[in-house]
This record gives C-alpha cells, structure tokens and sequence, in this order.
C-alpha cells in the first residue's frame, strides 16, 4: 500500500511538472503587444447566456452567428443570424420560445465597456471591437485564459493524461478547468467526467 502511494505521488509529481512546463511554453509563445493603449469604443463577445429558470430576451434575427438559441425544455429553435461585424436591423422583441443560449464562448461579459487600454492585439479571439462612432474595428487576436477555481472536485477518483501514458494518478486535487490538454478525469465509478481542454487559465481564488 504505502508502495502503491509512493508511485501515485511520484506520478502527480511529474505530470504536474510537465503541466507547469506546458503553461510556460504557452506563455512563452504568447502574441507579443504593445503596452500602449488602443482607443477603442466597445466590444462584443458573444457568449453563452440565460437559463431555462432565466431566460434571455433576444431573436433569432438579433442572436449572434454561431451561438445557438434552445428553448427551456432545450429543444432548437435557430442559430443566430446577427454578424457583430456586420450587424443587421432586426426588431426588438422577445423570442417568448427562446430561453438561453449556447456560443464557443461561455463565462463573462458579452459587452465589454469601457474597454480601457485594450488594443487589437490585446483584444481577445472571437470578440469585436468598435471605434466611439460604431464602427467596426477589428477582432481580437489574443487567446482568452480561462478563469478557474483551483478547489478540487470531489467527484474525481483519478486521471490519466498524455505524458503519463495509461498510468491511472490517484490522489490528485484537480477539476474539469484546470485540468491539462488531454487530460481525462475519472469518478469513483471509473466513468468519465471530462476531458482537460487545450486553454491557459488564470485563477479567480
């Protein structure tokens, strides 16, 4: 048993070593900007929105492109038809079929104002950014971190990630966010929970 632990412990030791060296290669392979400060007006970052308990007001007309609208029971209803790039006129009533919706992007603020120092290059892949007068200035070309707790989920019996091969590591405090690429976490049953997803992240502890 203690034998077991030991090789357990050595296992998380290394994986997280290679994780760690992973996020700095990341890191190290960062776009390059500026410090100077853009001058932008606005941005816009279609997210994830809304609940079945809270749903959004929106249409398929005003729904962003590649977000997908559902209605509380998660039937689809349409994916949305408004490019930020492009925006159409549409009317401004609320879709009584339409409850939430589902974009690449979940997690934080689709509008972002002011949007204080952030330049296009600062700016984050798959936002649009806006000049004061409206008009369409770019769209990001940073990568965004995700934003993490680093508690440990309960459910999580053990992984196994690339760099250790089939090695099963018990006794690791990790959860589906900060999990590393490739990673896949296992519940106490041996079913998969999830699998650790190819993002940086920053924690919100």
């Amino acid at each position: 048993m203690a034998v077991h632990k030991q090789v357990s412990l050595f296992a998380y030791l290394l994986v997280l070593g290679m994780l760690l060296f992973v996020s700095a290669m990341e890191h190290a392979d960062a776009k390059a900007c500026t410090k100077e400060c853009g001058n932008l007006g606005y941005g816009i970052c279609p997210r994830s929105e809304g609940s079945p308990e809270n749903p959004i007001c929106t249409n398929c007309c005003a729904g962003y492109k590649g977000c997908n609208y559902y209605s509380a029971n998660g039937t689809f209803i349409c994916e949305g038809e408004s490019d930020p790039k492009k925006p159409k006129v549409c009317p401004l009533n609320c879709d009584p079929h339409i409850a939430y919706s589902k974009c690449p992007r979940s997690g934080g603020n689709t509008l972002i104002y002011p949007t204080g120092c952030t330049t296009c290059c600062t700016g984050y892949k798959g936002c649009y950014y806006f000049g004061k007068d409206g008009k369409f200035v770019c769209e990001g070309e940073s990568i965004e971190p995700k934003a993490c707790t680093l508690e440990c989920d309960s459910r999580v019996a053990y992984m196994t990630c690339p760099s250790s091969g089939l090695a099963k590591i018990y006794q690791v405090c990790v959860n589906c966010c900060t999990a590393g690429e490739g990673c896949k976490l296992y519940g106490h049953d041996g079913s998969l929970i999830c699998t650790g997803e190819p993002q940086s992240y920053i924690s919100t502890t």
